[in-house]
């Protein structure tokens, strides 16, 4: 992963879906590897609000049960996943295994 001055999240995205994409990430138990995207939610607009939330998300996709799911049978993990106008998870934090983020589009093409 890289370091950018200016950037969105598409970019960080990218470089998550580029990994898992990599020519090394192939074997199965390559593809089962799990990816975790965290960020600096609501920091430029620092509140307690913000701040509790942006743990509340960070602790959840770090969580053992999103990082070694005990059945193995999930492949996306977050704080909540709400699907009523879009499937989504608030504050876009979330832990994927590689097989998943590859039946994605790619973020700065596509997704």
């Amino acid at each position: 992963i890289n370091y950018y001055e200016t950037a969105s999240e598409a970019v960080t995205l990218q470089d998550i879906h580029d990994f898992c994409h990599d020519g090394e990430v192939q074997s199965q138990s390559d593809r089962d590897i799990r990816v975790t995207y965290i960020h600096s939610k609501g920091s430029y607009h620092h509140t307690p609000v913000n701040a509790n939330w942006r743990r509340e998300l960070t602790n959840a996709v770090l969580h053992p049960d999103c990082l070694s799911p005990p059945d193995d049978k999930c492949n996306v993990c977050g704080a909540s996943f709400f699907t009523r106008f879009a499937f989504i998870y608030p504050g876009n934090m979330f832990t994927a295994k590689c097989s998943y983020i590859n039946e994605l589009l790619p973020p700065l093409t596509g997704g």
